[in-house]
């Protein structure tokens, strides 16, 4: 039966509208629209997700002002002289997003709950929640989609979506998403698959065609797509079991520098070019025009003048090899050009490296090297603004969790947890400290700070190997000193201790003594 697209809010309607927004916005035909004095036209100026992810993979566009003789063989020369700089610009917010534990609305979560821990297990939810902040950072959005327990598990599966499949349709009053999509194309079997969520169910459409249908131009849905009501389903509640993670402005971090990188990336391969082409220096015979040289004339002449013999071998004579003897006329001169100094175009290289860090609030030793030699004022100020851009990703980040998870409880009946407003992300450090300054924090806050505040917040240790390990291996601990003080003399070794437990009493002594 052929999707109804054309009547408003109906389901097939809501599948084509979403299929045509991710379209273009996958393709880059979507943007803002700029006000002239006469009208009002259309014009592309947000990049396309797949440019982004070109950039992110290291396959920036290549220069197009390339002569057509050269194309060829010149392009992969342009492909050497770039760098892979996007990464480390998302990187540089991601890798210090990472998720460590949940509480919910559980009694006694102080340091996690103990279900939310085990939901982040088996749906390896650390890792996937890197790849959603690489997607949100990178991309400007990221999903995740939550699945209800069937008949082979009993938990619900959270996945990580890419922008580059899904898409979602928020009510602009309340920000509620109202409906999302997930297309994607099946390499295996060639059928097309488009996942239409909307509250309370989950509505399944495919298409069967010769070639994929998602990478038209124009993308409108077509009589070959149809609803596959095997597949369809409805979930409990009556929310959409998409979340979106929405990045600042709702764009990638380095949408903004795209200009950036390609003159960083030019700057880069003029200077290897120079390089290039200066390891074979160009040479000249220089022959005073007023001598007569072994019977040539004025000069050497050249190829007009009778005077030079016809099959006289210039590139012959002057062959570059080790054992090459040349024999040069008598009077004349070899000239050799100069390498050009490439020092202020390295210079120049590195100043386009900071101000990127700069634009980019991001500490400069990420991408220079040799950024120990700043200040340590200028260090500080771009670690604090680097650290305040941070927050703000967590905080945009946070309440996208909250709703996965009140989803996941939601789905598995569990009631209680799935309160939404009660979840909380406990978030990893933001900075790493050596164990001395840990340990001098820790001495500080002794007597002020709880023991199992001390433990997670200032010496660092996740929040379950409190609750699992360290309180088992403390009790130990107090009940080996109690025993020794009592006389009883128990070996400090025996009765299961280990040198684990000694090195736990080594970190806590400062914390509790």
């Amino acid at each position: 039966m052929v999707i109804d697209i054309d009547s408003p809010n109906s389901d097939g309607w809501w599948l084509n509208r979403l299929a045509i927004e991710l379209h273009e916005r996958r393709a880059g035909v979507l943007g803002a629209r700029r006000f002239s004095r006469t009208t009002i036209q259309p014009t592309r100026i947000r990049p396309g997700l797949q440019l982004l992810s070109d950039y992110l993979a290291g396959d920036p566009p290549l220069r197009e002002d390339i002569h057509s003789d050269w194309s060829t063989p010149f392009r992969q020369f342009l492909r050497l002289g770039r760098m892979n700089i996007a990464p480390k610009m998302v990187s540089a917010r991601t890798n210090r997003m990472g998720i460590r534990d949940f509480r919910t609305a559980a009694a006694n979560d102080e340091q996690g709950d103990v279900e939310a821990r085990k939901l982040m297990r088996l749906n390896r939810l650390k890792l996937a929640a890197r790849q959603v902040h690489d997607y949100m950072i990178g991309l400007g959005d990221g999903y995740t989609i939550v699945t209800p327990p069937d008949g082979t598990r009993d938990w619900s599966l959270i996945t990580a979506e890419s922008p580059m499949h899904c898409i979602t349709a928020e009510d602009p009053a309340t920000g509620a998403t109202v409906a999302g999509l997930k297309m994607f194309h099946d390499r295996w079997t060639g059928t097309d698959w488009a996942y239409l969520f909307l509250p309370g169910q989950v509505k399944v459409a495919r298409c069967d065609a010769p070639t994929s249908t998602l990478f038209r131009r124009h993308f409108v849905l077509h009589d070959r797509w149809e609803w596959d009501d095997d597949k369809s389903d409805d979930v409990p509640g009556d929310k959409v079991a998409m979340v979106r993670f929405q990045n600042k402005d709702g764009r990638s971090d380095i949408e903004g520098h795209l200009d950036t990188l390609d003159r960083i990336n030019d700057k880069i391969f003029n200077e290897w070019w120079i390089g290039k082409i200066q390891a074979f220096r160009q040479r000249a015979l220089e022959v005073p025009d007023d001598e007569d040289v072994d019977g040539y004339g004025d000069g050497l002449g050249d190829a007009d003048d009778e005077n030079t013999p016809e099959n006289e071998d210039f590139a012959g004579i002057f062959t570059s090899s080790p054992d090459a003897m040349w024999q040069i006329p008598k009077g004349a001169k070899i000239w050799e050009s100069q390498n050009t100094d490439v020092t202020p175009m390295i210079n120049s290289i590195k100043a386009e490296l900071q101000f990127l860090a700069f634009t980019g609030s991001m500490p400069l030793h990420l991408i220079t090297p040799d950024a120990a030699e700043g200040s340590a004022e200028g260090a500080s100020t771009q670690k604090e603004e680097s650290s305040f851009e941070l927050s703000d990703r967590r905080d945009r980040a946070e309440p996208g969790w909250a709703a996965t998870l009140a989803l996941a409880f939601e789905f598995a009946g569990d009631t209680a947890r799935a309160d939404v407003t009660q979840i909380q992300v406990v978030w990893g450090p933001m900075e790493l400290h050596s164990m001395q300054e840990m340990s001098n924090a820790a001495s500080q806050v002794k007597g002020i700070v709880p023991v199992e505040a001390i433990l997670t917040d200032v010496l660092g240790y996740e929040p379950a190997d409190v609750t699992d390990r360290l309180r088992t291996l403390r009790g130990r601990d107090l009940l080996y000193t109690a025993l020794s003080a009592a006389g009883d003399g128990s070996p400090a070794g025996s009765s299961g201790s280990s040198s684990g437990a000694a090195t736990v009493t080594g970190n806590t002594s400062a914390a509790d003594g």
